[in-house]
């Protein structure tokens, strides 16, 4: 709900209030109040649903965002830091242990996960020796990769949807409470 559609809203609650203060009203008086109350109510509900289609449609570039920074911080940047330190040397392992920015493309990041897990995986027993990793950390690798996945497939086209339609709910709601409200000053 934007500004102009919320101070619709106040200016209608303002009106209802102020024909619940009003000793003998008309009954058409309060029949329009009554109206423009429950025209406010489906336009309040409607703002809850468009907030709600909001946060949907953020959801996924969140989830996204927090698999990606997951996967780089837990797995990625300590696998590489650890080779480049105990494999410095060995020909191409600078190549092989690049490690992605965390604003780059999430393949960006699969492509690098599996080049890193080809390394740790060939040097398993060096990590969990020479660096104390625990014995399943590319079982919790591999499930890092898998969120990752996972949240680069989602679709967003229906949480947009969603959010269009909810939008539109909202624009038709205030217009109802505008009738209401010009019925009730008639």
């Amino acid at each position: 709900m934007n500004d102009r559609q919320s101070r619709v809203i106040r200016a209608a609650k303002s009106g209802i209030a102020f024909v619940a203060q009003l000793k003998h009203a008309p009954s058409r008086v309060t029949d329009a109040a009554e109206r423009l109350k429950e025209a406010v109510r489906a336009a309040e509900a409607a703002q809850l649903e468009q907030l709600g289609a909001s946060n949907t449609l953020r959801a996924p570039r969140k989830a996204l965002n927090r698999a990606k920074t997951i996967l780089l911080r837990k797995h990625l940047d300590p696998i590489a830091a650890d080779g480049l330190e105990m494999f410095d040397g060995l020909p191409g392992i600078e190549e092989s242990l690049k490690v992605p920015r965390i604003k780059d493309r999430p393949e960006t990041h699969l492509e690098a996960a599996g080049r890193l897990r080809r390394v740790a995986k060939e040097h398993e027993q060096e990590f969990i020796d020479e660096r104390n990793y625990s014995e399943d950390f590319l079982v919790q690798f591999d499930c890092a990769v898998q969120d990752l996945e996972t949240a680069a497939a989602v679709d967003r086209g229906a949480a947009r949807a969603q959010y269009t339609r909810a939008t539109a709910d909202v624009k038709e709601e205030i217009a109802r409470v505008r009738r209401a409200f010009l019925d009730a000053g008639a």
